[in-house]
Formats: structure tokens, C-alpha cells, sequence
């Protein structure tokens, strides 16, 4: 049924049907004086808007589907001139395209994320044959933001460190492309763990200009050690004599300091259980043809 106006003009419940809009809502624009009824009744206190008043609220709700202020949209209702108007459709136009910005890397983050998840999920499957995958692998240059200094040695103090370098990260707008990762540039099988030279990790999208905490791993082959578990003293002593043996007896020696990386979402950290651990050596081949 076509809603009509009395002589007054249309009721608030009028208007907030014709305008899609809440009673409440109108009263608000009333409160703050952003669209004020035509007429008030003065004996009963009942509101009448006109079709001028119902045109400015379209306005008001087509403003704020662009993401306008209703302070804003009190101020352009306030101008007697609307040459201002364009200067700040542009200026929203530019705030849109930097929210979609922000969404798209979020969303590439989250596919990062679920990426790392079913990595995760498929080497568990892997775990329930085999407690330890031993293989050569080879990565290319590896880009990271690192932080290097002698510290203790242990899951407390790695968390605090790598969140203040994650802080960074963020900081500066790069994007964390792989698993965190730990480099020892000391002798895993004598190092003092209360005091070691310890460098974090954290794999990044390449980025311009390169920001002074991030640099290139080099890239080459590894001999690697996969194990699921929480990583300890004996754990990893265990391992990396067990990939000295096998280098020994494969015609490769150490070619750089020894590294771990977490194969596991950070959302899993606090999990201990969860732990999937790549202990791996940077190697090369001393065979001679």
C-alpha cells in the first residue's frame, strides 16, 4: 500500500519505511541535527518530515555507502558550496583503495597460512610410519628479517624474540613468506646454551627498499632432518650427529652453520605436542670426479 503524507507531512513511521531505515535512526539524525523533521507538533511532540527532509536522509545513506562520516556528511550539508565535494570523493576513493590493499594482503597471508596448515597435516600423516625423515634438499636465496646476538638458548626467550621481530616486520608493511626459523653459529655439540650466538628468522617477500634488519640467506643444498616433537637439547644433538655420520659416509661436509626451522602455524606454538621440527646442515660435496 503507496504511503502518504497527511497535510503535516509523513509520520516518522512514514518515513523510516519510505527511507528503509529505523525509527531510532531518525531520531538520532533529529538529536544531532543532521536531518531535522520540517515540523513538530506542539501539542503532542509528533514529528513531520517533508519530501525535502526524506531527500536529504537518501543523501545522508548514500554518502555513508561510501564510507562517509555522518560528521563529514554534517559538514558538506553545512556548505553552502558543493564545489568541496569532489576533493573528498576523492579522498575516500584513495582510503577504499588502501583498505583493499590491506584486505588482499590479508587475504594472501591467510592462503599462506593454510598452506603452512596442510604441509603440517601431511607430515603428520608421514610421522605415523617414520619418527624422522632424513633427506638432501635444495633452496634457492632465502629473504629474511633476522636478529642476531648471544642469548640463552630456549623456547621462552625465541618466543619473546621472534614477537619483537614479527613487530618489525609488520612495522614496516613486508609480508612473511615461509616457517621461522633458528640459525646456531656455534657447535651445536659443545655450545653453551645460557650464552650462545643465536640468530632468529623470519622468510619474507622480497621487498624495496630492503630495511636494515633483513637480509639473503644463501641458497644451496642441505641435508635435513624432519621430526615431530618439541625441540631439546638431546633431540638435536642426536640429529645433527646423525647427519654428520651420514655426511661422512655421503661425501659431503658442512658448509655453513646449523639451522632449525618450525615447521608449524603460529597459531600451534603454544602446543608443544604439535611441534614438527627440519633440523638442517648447509652442505657440499667433497667428491672428486
Amino acid at each position: 500500500m503507496k504511503t502518504m503524507p497527511s497535510r503535516q507531512g509523513y509520520t516518522v513511521g512514514q518515513t523510516a519505511k519510505i527511507c528503509q531505515t529505523s525509527i531510532q535512526t531518525l531520531h538520532f539524525y533529529d538529536k544531532i541535527g543532521l536531518v531535522k523533521p520540517h515540523r513538530v507538533d506542539g501539542q503532542n511532540g509528533y514529528r513531520y518530515y517533508s519530501s525535502q527532509d526524506i531527500l536529504a536522509i537518501k543523501i545522508v545513506q548514500d554518502l555513508q555507502s561510501m564510507q562517509f562520516t555522518l560528521e563529514q556528511i554534517g559538514q558538506i550539508f553545512k556548505s553552502k558550496s558543493m564545489d568541496g565535494i569532489p576533493e573528498l570523493m576523492r579522498g575516500k576513493k584513495a582510503e577504499a583503495e588502501e583498505t583493499i590493499r590491506t584486505l588482499e594482503t590479508v587475504v594472501g597471508t591467510i592462503d599462506q597460512r593454510l598452506r603452512h596448515l596442510d604441509v603440517q597435516r601431511q607430515l603428520r600423516k608421514e610421522f605415523e610410519h617414520s619418527q624422522v625423515v632424513v633427506e638432501l634438499k635444495t633452496y634457492p636465496d632465502r629473504y629474511v628479517a633476522f636478529e642476531r646476538k648471544r642469548d640463552e638458548c630456549g623456547m621462552e626467550a625465541s618466543v619473546i624474540r621472534f614477537m619483537a621481530l614479527m613487530d618489525r616486520i609488520k612495522e614496516h608493511g613486508l609480508t612473511m613468506d615461509g616457517h621461522m626459523l633458528t640459525i646456531y653459529h656455534e657447535d651445536l655439540l659443545t655450545f653453551d646454551r645460557g650464552d650462545s650466538d643465536i640468530e632468529i628468522c623470519v622468510p619474507l617477500l622480497p621487498s624495496r627498499p630492503e630495511p636494515t634488519f633483513t637480509r639473503w640467506l644463501p641458497g644451496g643444498d642441505y641435508i635435513s632432518a624432519v621430526y615431530a616433537g618439541f625441540p631439546n637439547e638431546d633431540t638435536c644433538k642426536s640429529l645433527y650427529q646423525r647427519l654428520r655420520d651420514w655426511m661422512s659416509l655421503n661425501g659431503y661436509e658442512e658448509n655453513g652453520p646449523v639451522l632449525e626451522r618450525y615447521l608449524i602455524d603460529f597459531t600451534h606454538m603454544r602446543n608443544t605436542d604439535d611441534f614438527i621440527v627440519d633440523l638442517q646442515i648447509p652442505v657440499k660435496s667433497v667428491l672428486t670426479l
